[in-house]
């Protein structure tokens, strides 16, 4: 198969970058012809590792140039840009002639409806139905929305992340594979470290805040733990952790080698306000770590079965609770350690040979069902 992928940029650390490249390499290994597709890569390295046989096409659009300019300015810049970007990319796709084209759900959700090709047309969606919603309020959100919607009416296949997330999308051509994860290791962590995880890039959805607030409470009755954040601009949480007090208690790194971490973990928390899927649930569970979440939508609930591989707490915000729950872990090892045994058992569900048969098989039947028309 020809497979395009069409993504902003690959140099940005974030889990739709590391799930496409994770993909590409996947599909190249395997004798697959891949290109991926850019609009602002600005010459820019690959943040995470892609395989050399991977095809990488930079349109230079330059969207990002405008995303922080007023709103007025942006409705006069924006058709241009758009029109720019369907006039390269389709120009690339008829030299590719490609039988798959992948959108990560990005701007070119604006130009691909309009590129005529004979390939199939697929819309990943990595954020959930109610992200969109949640983060685009009043009147210019649901026009922005509804918008969005016509246009992923025009793609032959919309995939989404969570069984959760499947009924907030009124299309007839919706279907649910998660993300594979991007480690899956035989051996699993000895959850005996007094560390408890959290990943992300600071920012109002991941709400590290409240585990924060949270995390007061569990350290002053086990404050010989320690929390461990991985991620990235986590210099914006210093006002809240020195009111707690708890400078000697949290440690902000940005990881690069994250299946370590988890391997050097007892508990993962996510704390999120929501979620497209959340590869850190995910990930560290295939490292036998049980996770504490908010049952934000939507992930967690596909991931975590509550009670059995982890605990979700069903109140978003409410640190009391999530401090309990963590402090249950820290107290009971034989639950922690059985919790984490079968969160390793369930992790095979977001293995990568799992996920990307279901896409193999996807890609599969959509080529053969245009072709038939």
């Amino acid at each position: 198969m020809k497979i395009v992928y069409v993504i902003q940029n690959t140099w940005y650390a974030g889990g739709q970058t590391r799930v496409l490249v994770n993909k590409a390499n996947y599909w190249v290994e395997r004798g697959h012809d891949v290109y991926v597709i850019t609009t602002d890569q600005a010459a820019l390295p690959p943040y995470y590792p892609i395989d050399k046989r991977v095809h990488m096409i930079d349109l230079g659009i330059s969207y990002l140039i405008f995303d922080q300019q007023p709103f007025l300015k942006k409705l006069l810049v924006l058709p241009k840009l758009f029109l720019r970007c369907r006039n390269r990319m389709q120009k690339v796709i008829n030299e590719i002639q490609p039988d798959i084209v992948v959108s990560m759900f990005g701007k070119d959700i604006y130009v691909l409806p309009f590129v005529r090709t004979k390939a199939v047309k697929v819309l990943e969606a990595h954020g959930a139905r109610y992200t969109w919603i949640y983060s685009r309020p009043g009147l210019r959100g649901v026009i922005q929305n509804s918008i969005d919607l016509w246009l992923a009416r025009k793609f032959d296949q919309l995939v989404v992340l969570t069984h959760e997330d499947l009924p907030n999308w009124d299309l007839p051509h919706v279907v649910c594979i998660p993300n594979g994860n991007t480690f899956s290791p035989k051996e699993s962590a000895s959850l005996d470290a007094k560390v408890v995880i959290a990943s992300g890039r600071y920012g109002v959805q991941k709400n590290f805040e409240s585990l924060v607030e949270a995390w007061a409470i569990v350290h002053a009755s086990h404050p010989d733990w320690r929390l461990k954040i991985c991620g990235q601009e986590l210099e914006k949480l210093d006002p809240t952790i020195n009111r707690l007090n708890l400078q000697d208690s949290i440690d902000r790194i940005e990881a690069s080698d994250m299946q370590k971490e988890y391997m050097e973990s007892s508990i993962s928390v996510v704390s999120s306000v929501h979620e497209g899927f959340s590869l850190a649930l995910a990930e560290a569970a295939s490292c036998g770590v049980p996770n504490v979440s908010y049952a934000c939508p939507c992930g967690p609930r596909d991931i975590i079965v509550d009670g059995e591989t982890g605990f979700l707490v069903e109140r978003v915000g409410d640190h009391q609770q999530l401090a309990e729950r963590i402090n249950r872990l820290i107290e009971d090892e034989d639950l922690r350690k059985s919790m984490g045994r079968k969160a390793k058992e369930r992790s095979v569900l977001f293995s990568v040979d799992s996920v990307m048969q279901r896409w193999t098989e996807l890609f599969s039947s959509l080529i053969a069902r245009k072709k038939k028309h």
